[in-house]
C-alpha cells in the first residue's frame, strides 16, 4: 500500500489545527472573562513580547513551510 501525501492536504491539516487552536483560545478567553480570571492569551502576548527573536524565527519557518507547499 502506497500513501500519497499532497501539499494541499498538508496545508489543510495545518489550517485546521490553527483554527482549532484559535477556537480553544477564544473559549478560554470567554471562560476567563466570565470568571474574572486572566486569560491565556495574555500569557501568549507576554511570551511573544519577551522573546521577539523566537517569534521572528517562528514566522520565518512558517513562511518557509508555506512557500515550500505552494511552490512545489
Amino acid at each position: 500500500m502506497h500513501l500519497h501525501v499532497f501539499s494541499g492536504s498538508i496545508l489543510s491539516l495545518f489550517a485546521t489545527l490553527f483554527v482549532f487552536v484559535l477556537f480553544l483560545m477564544a473559549v478560554d478567553e470567554a471562560r476567563a472573562l466570565a470568571r474574572g480570571d486572566d486569560p491565556a492569551t495574555n500569557a501568549v502576548r507576554r511570551v511573544i513580547r519577551r522573546y521577539p527573536r523566537f517569534s521572528y524565527v517562528a514566522a520565518v519557518i512558517i513562511g518557509m513551510l508555506f512557500g515550500h507547499l505552494f511552490w512545489t
